[in-house]
């Protein structure tokens, strides 16, 4: 039952120590009030699930190790407001929540909330840190019922021999990462096109081009919410030659646009927009928890496009750059000799812990927004106890990047989560306005709130 942190989810508790934690959601409208002690019993169901959010990070006492997830049932903040609210008093207390920074480094590290609309529904949002996965995972296994039956509890310490294994691991992977970049160096040039080390220049560049001046970040986050009709979505790209991908990269590569020319940034830089691409494979679980446990198996492909004026025209440009990123994605796969991903990545594990994670903070700030489509939302994600939401939005929270989109799918409905870093908006409109503008000027007609 000793369950290390994966990389990923390594980075994203370190991250919560530099004032920009990365936070997943998912907001949920019902019809009818949601009773009280329904909440709760549902935040203990969701609190039972050691697949999903009922674990703690656990620090290591060997230097070297890695921290662990141990089965802890606590529960979190739940804060259910009181009385019915209306459409400006429920979008700000959204904003509240999305700038909220759980941490299951120090204490539960998600959150529940219940905010009653003026229509007689609720509006129901679990906002939790990214290190329990990626959105995918966290869809199908932190809000499905607990396994049966329920896992044997974890002792209280993990072992120092597996501690010391960690630090045997580390070590050995990281000089054979150091071979292979050493290799690529002392190789001709002409050997190494597509090497680990040219993949890394273009986020180096990126880093020197971004604008610092303006609009410095803050840990405010607001957030707007967007419905609309699947098919009519991917028709919609289908008639600009493009997906529905692609679609959703180009909505927020033009609202990453305007606000840069909102807070007053002319120059034309490139855009960078990270799309994290799954590369789960499916297997089946046996006995230990831990195979059912949400883990951050997601890669991500970098879709590289002009920082010009928006336009709404065409998506050409887009879906090329698009194929381009995942092309980079699957080559790098393919020259892969091990389920390790990265020699740099490896290399790094030399390194303190420390130093590794601030680095890689840094290359993430290359970013300049995310656009991550979730696919069907499972059915049991809707259901809280007797009750069953009518509209489910996943939502993903900004990490050193300006605004994200997070895209879901149920039968017959797409639903979109956006989040922008408020400093980073600048004046001249809310982040409503300008998602249900955007939109328009697509051709798609959509319920934002």
């Amino acid at each position: 039952m000793n369950v290390p942190l994966d990389g990923h989810a390594a980075m994203y508790v370190a991250a919560s120590r530099f004032r920009h934690p990365p936070c997943v959601g998912v907001v949920r409208l019902f019809e009818e009030e949601v009773a009280h002690n329904a909440l709760a019993a549902y935040a203990e169901q969701l609190a039972a699930n050691p697949r999903g959010f009922g674990r703690r990070v656990v620090a290591p006492r060997i230097p070297g190790a890695r921290a662990r997830w141990r089965p802890v049932s606590d529960l979190p903040p739940l804060r259910i407001e009181p009385q019915a609210l209306g459409a400006a008093e429920l979008s700000a207390l959204l904003d509240d929540e999305v700038s909220m920074h759980p941490d299951p480094s120090r204490d539960a590290g998600w959150r529940l909330a219940a905010l009653p609309n003026g229509d007689g529904g609720t509006v129901v949002l679990t906002w939790l840190h990214h290190a329990y996965g990626d959105g995918r995972s966290i869809l199908e296994t932190a809000f499905a019922p607990p396994p049966e039956p329920p896992p044997a509890p974890a002792p209280a310490d993990v072992r120092a021999i597996d501690e010391l294994g960690d630090v045997i691991a580390r070590v050995r992977q990281g000089v054979a990462g150091s071979a292979r970049l050493g290799r690529e160096v002392a190789l001709p040039r002409w050997r190494t096109p597509h090497g680990e080390l040219a993949g890394l220049r273009p986020a180096l560049a990126a880093l020197g081009r971004r604008d610092r001046s303006v609009g410095a970040r803050s840990q405010r986050r607001v957030v707007a919410l967007a419905r609309m009709d699947a098919e009519a979505w991917e028709e919609r790209a289908r008639a600009l030659r493009g997906a529905g991908n692609t679609l959703l990269i180009a909505v927020l590569a033009n609202l990453l646009r305007l606000a840069r020319h909102a807070r007053g940034e002319l120059d034309e830089r490139p855009l960078r927009v990270l799309v994290p691409v799954d590369m789960r494979s499916r297997r089946k679980g046996g006995g230990d928890w831990s195979h059912g446990a949400a883990t951050n198996t997601a890669t991500a492909a970098i879709v590289e496009l002009s920082g010009r004026s928006p336009g709404h025209d065409r998506l050409d440009d887009v879906s090329e750059a698009t194929w381009q990123a995942l092309r980079r994605v699957a080559v790098a796969r393919s020259r892969a000799r091990s389920p390790r991903p990265s020699g740099t990545v490896d290399a790094m594990d030399l390194l303190p812990s420390a130093i590794t994670h601030r680095v890689a903070a840094r290359v993430q700030a290359d970013v300049d927004g995310v656009a991550s489509n979730v696919g069907p939302i499972p059915a049991h994600v809707a259901q809280l106890g007797r009750y069953n939401a009518r509209v489910v939005y996943p939502l993903a929270g900004p990490m050193l990047t300006d605004l994200t989109i997070c895209m879901g799918r149920d039968r017959t409905h797409a639903t979109l989560g956006v989040i922008a870093d408020s400093a980073r908006w600048g004046p001249g409109g809310t982040l409503r306005q300008r998602v249900a503008e955007e939109l328009a000027a697509w051709g798609v007609q959509a319920d934002v709130r």
